[in-house]
């Protein structure tokens, strides 16, 4: 069993304030921890690094103190009538938003999933990393460390889905001590909604952003690649 998936194991939060330091442990792992191995039938082509990790956690019980997070795609009352099947511990999903890798909890009623916001491809065969270049609308190479960290993550969707399923695998790395403190964030394009699942809108009519800090950043660079 993985480090992350232990990690994962023990996400079992009582309450909407223990999530954030729930979040900042599993951030860590998600980081600093591993990478998302790519392989075709014959080798290991890529390796995915997370660069920028947001969490998402929707609660479908009845205690009033975990918390509604109607923007989460897997779960009940969205895209499927009826009630949806929980993922498995660290199953890999691919939607509209990008890639998650998911630890969703049948006893505690909770849709859990770390969306890969920001991410580094290497080419395990080129031995380089890989940008994707918006007019050639492909992933080209690139060595330059300020330019090799992807912020598209639905471009992350369209790169791992043409492999099969049991291609596409995490790999743990030693988490050593040395690495930075994380500053958490709030998440991307994540509104508020009211009870019945409807943005919230202020004075003016716009939206009012989620203020929850459900993000995380790596900011040093990612400098040893494991073999």
């Amino acid at each position: 069993m993985s480090t992350l998936e232990n990690e994962l194991k023990r996400f079992n939060p009582d309450s909407e304030a223990e999530l954030d330091i729930h979040f900042m442990r599993l951030s860590k792992a998600f980081l600093y921890g591993g990478y998302i191995s790519v392989s075709d039938y014959k080798e290991e082509r890529y390796k995915i690094f997370i660069r920028t990790v947001e969490f998402y956690c929707h609660y479908e019980g009845d205690k009033k103190d975990l918390p509604k997070d109607p923007i989460v795609y897997h779960r009940n009352g969205h895209y499927v009538e009826g009630e949806v099947p929980y993922f498995p511990l660290m199953s890999f999903h691919a939607h509209a938003s990008g890639y998650d890798i998911t630890f969703e909890n049948p006893e505690l009623k909770l849709r859990s999933s770390a969306l890969i916001r920001a991410y580094e491809v290497y080419d395990v065969l080129q031995k380089t990393f890989l940008h994707y270049d918006r007019k050639k609308k492909l992933f080209v190479s690139c060595n330059d460390s300020k330019d090799r960290v992807n912020k598209q993550s639905t471009y992350l969707y369209d790169f791992i889905n043409g492999f099969g399923g049991d291609k596409i695998k995490w790999v743990d790395t030693p988490i050593t001590e040395q690495h930075q403190e994380l500053n958490p964030a709030q998440r991307q394009n994540v509104y508020k909604y009211d009870l019945h699942e409807n943005k919230i809108v202020d004075a003016n009519g716009k939206y009012i952003k989620d203020d929850r800090k459900w993000s995380f950043t790596r900011l040093d660079e990612i400098e040893n690649i494991p073999d």
